[in-house]
């Protein structure tokens, strides 16, 4: 993934989940990482409050949401693509 920002996600997933950084390639496998589900809760709300975005969640899998860190990766930058440059202000109609 050519998207710089993959890089700060991979940074914000690394600080959440205890992991060091240089184990997050986009291939790695989450369970092989030994990431608590909660640890990759954690990620999320904190990629969430980072770019301002709710990052849905992937209903058509079972088990582990993401196989990989780039399966993660990938869903938050296409929640990104997705998401408004600037969110309405609430008193905007």
């Amino acid at each position: 993934m050519d998207d710089p920002r993959s890089a700060e996600i991979l940074d914000i997933i690394a600080k959440e989940t205890g992991v060091d950084r240089a184990r997050l390639s986009l291939d790695a496998v989450i369970s092989d990482l030994d990431i608590a589900s909660l640890d990759l809760v954690q990620a999320i709300f904190a990629i969430e409050e980072r770019y301002k975005v709710d990052i849905p969640v992937v209903s058509e899998r079972t088990g582990a949401e993401f196989q990989t860190v780039g399966d993660m990766v990938q869903h938050v930058l296409a929640t990104l693509e997705g998401a408004p440059s600037d969110p309405p202000r609430p008193d905007a109609r």
